[in-house]
C-alpha cells in the first residue's frame, strides 16, 4: 500500500507523487482512509528549502546575482568608475550561497 503525505494546502498526495481529491467516490480516497484506519499517520507537511540555484537567481536585495538591469548598471559604473563591484558582488554571492 502507498504512503502518504500532507501538502501545504492540507491536501493529501501519495508516495508517488499523485495528488488525492477529497471525494468519497475516489478509490485512492478510500485507500488513504483504510491506510489511516490500519494505524498509518501521514507525513506532516514541511516547506521546502529553496534551491541553492533560485537563492542566486533572486534579486540583489534579496542575496542573490539580480535582475540583469541591476547588473547591467553596476557594470556600467564600474566602467565608468574604474570599480570592480560587480566582480566583488558576484565572488560575494557565490561564497554566501554555495553549490550544494
Amino acid at each position: 500500500m502507498a504512503e502518504y503525505r500532507l501538502t501545504e494546502d492540507g491536501g493529501v498526495i501519495r508516495s508517488d507523487g499523485k495528488s488525492i481529491p477529497n471525494s468519497l467516490a475516489n478509490r485512492h480516497w478510500k485507500e488513504y482512509q483504510e491506510w489511516l484506519t490500519d494505524g498509518g499517520v501521514a507525513d506532516p507537511y514541511v516547506e521546502q528549502e529553496p534551491h541553492w540555484l533560485d537563492k542566486r537567481l533572486a534579486n540583489m536585495a534579496d542575496g542573490g546575482y539580480g535582475f540583469i538591469g541591476e547588473q547591467l548598471d553596476m557594470l556600467y559604473w564600474d566602467k565608468k568608475n574604474g570599480t570592480d563591484n560587480w566582480e566583488k558582488h558576484i565572488d560575494k554571492v557565490k561564497s554566501d550561497i554555495p553549490k550544494a
